[in-house]
């Protein structure tokens, strides 16, 4: 019961230490919610930081015919293969993060599913080497930095359309460009700060790719400073507006590192931190609830005394009795008989002739110095042959028993 309640107690401490970190790692989100620091940008739809892109998110249905928006959360390839939509020409889909770590077949699918006739928009810092390969244009990585001042960031210009304009705010610059293109398929329609190609559009078959190297456009600080607004609708206006369905890629704005093995749904629930936190909590739940009645239950066992030897209560008891007799001879009797008893059943020696061979026998087993054992044997031979036992005789003879019994092994 001691321990049990002990355990109760480790438990509600360990929930109680879970809760305060669950309630400070809030407060930590809240003031990073208030907070306009981009250096680890999420781009994600649900993110309301300055790095985030819900503003862009709720947006596009004002941009677009199509009101409804498909969030998408597993690679490009798995997405192509079990979307029946994207087999057919006139969708957009839309796909912002810090890095784009794609595989071969994601590199194909998107070959594939734009040559058909759709338009995938790429708004990414770093773009994957093999799709910019197919694409066959290069980019040159510079650095992002935070000024901290409004800064011109992004300028888009067509000449087609008689546009240049620049918009600018005051967090993360991009500085990524870039330096070679196809012009026979690829058109620049944007430039970075230094003036540098950072945003393109590439023919591909029946549909095209819009490549920025400024995902920084989408997120949540640029859009609502001044009227930047305006700038997301400039760069989506390249995409049919009346497309059949509109995706918004919530999958690479999570992925840190290129995709390891086949995508788990197990992925999509650790990506978000409120659910990832109720999956810990659960498995600490079941840890405790193991811990607690994983153990058979069952009544206290009382402790039991250890057993005595109670038989040299019993030979007093006995004696008691004779002695109220006063047969001392038989007391005395009684007395030899259980003490050769006792001698065979401990020491295993045969009690029929008490001669000195016995008596030496019984000295180093009994661990007793020969000559009281001498005494003692010399002691029972003399009230065998006596016939009688006096008081004084028997009281010597029972103090020499009593004397056997507590000093010998």
């Amino acid at each position: 019961m001691k321990n049990r309640t002990t355990y109760i107690i480790i438990g509600v401490i360990l929930l109680l230490v879970i809760l305060l970190a669950f309630v400070g790692k809030k407060g930590t989100l809240n003031n990073d919610r208030l907070s306009t620091k981009m250096e680890k940008s999420s781009f994600s739809s649900k993110d309301k930081k300055a790095g985030g892109a819900y503003v862009a998110f709720r947006t596009l249905p004002e941009l677009f015919t199509r009101h409804s928006i498909q969030v998408v959360t597993k690679p490009f390839a798995t997405t192509y293969a079990k979307e029946s939509e994207l087999r057919y020409a006139g969708n957009n889909y839309i796909l912002v993060a810090n890095e784009l770590f794609t595989t071969e077949k994601d590199v194909e699918s998107m070959m594939e599913c734009v040559s058909i006739g759709n338009y995938l928009f790429l708004s990414v810092n770093k773009i994957d080497p093999l799709l910019a390969k197919k694409l066959k244009c290069k980019v040159v990585e510079g650095s992002n930095y935070q000024p901290g001042v409004p800064t011109k960031v992004q300028g888009y210009n067509d000449k087609s359309v008689l546009l240049d304009t620049t918009y600018s705010y005051s967090g993360m610059v991009a500085g990524s460009y870039f330096s070679a293109i196809d012009t026979g398929y690829t058109k620049i329609l944007g430039s970075n700060f230094k003036g540098k190609p950072n945003f393109i559009r590439v023919v591909h078959g029946r549909g095209c790719f819009f490549i920025s190297l400024n995902p920084y456009t989408f997120t949540n600080y640029f859009l609502l400073e001044q009227d930047n607004i305006a700038a997301l609708e400039t760069q989506l206006s390249y995409m049919p507006d009346n497309a059949s369905n509109i995706y918004w890629d919530d999958f690479y704005s999570h992925q840190d590192s290129a995709q390891a093995g086949d995508f788990s749904e197990w992925q999509v629930l650790m990506r978000y931190p409120s659910m990832r936190w109720a999956l810990w909590l659960a498995v600490l739940l079941l840890l405790l609830y193991v811990l607690f009645e994983g153990k058979r239950r069952q009544r206290i066992i009382p402790e039991k005394p250890v057993l005595a030897n109670n038989s040299l209560e019993f030979v007093d008891a006995i004696g008691q009795l004779y002695y109220q007799q006063h047969d001392n001879f038989n007391l005395a009797h009684k007395m030899t008989l259980h003490l050769l008893e006792y001698i065979r059943n401990r020491y295993y020696l045969n009690t029929n002739h008490l001669n000195a061979q016995f008596i030496e026998a019984l000295s180093k087993k009994a661990a007793m110095p020969e000559n009281e054992v001498r005494e003692l044997i010399n002691m029972v031979h003399h009230i065998q042959l006596a016939g009688q036992v006096s008081d004084e005789q028997l009281q010597h003879f029972y103090q020499r028993i009593q004397h056997f019994y507590l000093n010998t092994k």
